[in-house]
């Protein structure tokens, strides 16, 4: 249930400022309402809705500040992660990353935002997992489920997709080569075109 909410969220099937009324998503999802509002519970507590006076449940908007803020954090902890995940990483989920790389680029070729989103996500969650840090992988998850209400917004930028690949290539091949200076460096530039980017679509109304 929790699951299906967020990828609705992230998939845009419930934007920004949508309220979320209980009787139609009951019926939506074929649930109770005690199921329902456990999950919205869940979703409130991770920044992704919030009740608004008057309205009720609604999608969280973003502001400028607040992405401002959510990838200052993230670039910090996920070039870490990146680091920490080379000299932790099991041989399994180097495999796995590998995968979620060619799967990437794979998607980005096909062109179809909803398998570059799942892709892009997978090679995310997977770097995350290996870094061997279990709180650090738990903060990042609940910022990651909060820029999915976002990474529409900067794939959709002109240029932004191509540089986007270029970027995890390049961050996937100096993680490979084992070494852990570049690819924080690598890291910390890639989050910070993606929340410039972000952030200058937001300033704009796009």
């Amino acid at each position: 249930m929790i699951d299906l909410l967020r990828a609705a969220i992230a998939e845009g099937r419930y934007s920004p400022g949508d309220r979320l009324v209980e009787r139609e998503l009951c019926e939506t999802l074929q649930v109770s309402r005690p199921i329902l509002r456990e999950a919205l519970r869940q979703l409130e507590a991770e920044g992704l809705v919030h009740n608004v006076p008057q309205r009720g449940l609604e999608v969280v908007t973003l502001t400028v500040e607040d992405v401002r803020q959510i990838y200052q954090v993230r670039g910090a902890l996920e070039s870490l992660a990146a680091a920490e995940f080379v000299t932790r990483a099991s041989p399994e989920q180097w495999a796995v990353l590998a995968d979620a790389m060619a799967a990437f680029e794979a998607a980005a070729a096909e062109g179809v935002p909803s398998r570059i989103r799942t892709a892009k996500t997978m090679f995310y969650d997977t770097l995350i997992a290996g870094c061997g840090n279990p709180t650090m992988a738990q903060i990042l998850k609940a910022l990651h489920n909060r820029i999915q209400l976002l990474r529409g917004v900067s794939l959709a930028e002109p240029g932004r997709l191509p540089n986007t690949i270029r970027e995890i290539r390049e961050i996937f091949e100096a993680m490979t080569a084992r070494d852990t200076a570049r690819t924080r460096q690598l890291y910390d530039e890639h989050i910070a075109s993606a929340a410039r980017v972000t952030m200058q679509a937001l300033a704009a109304g796009r």
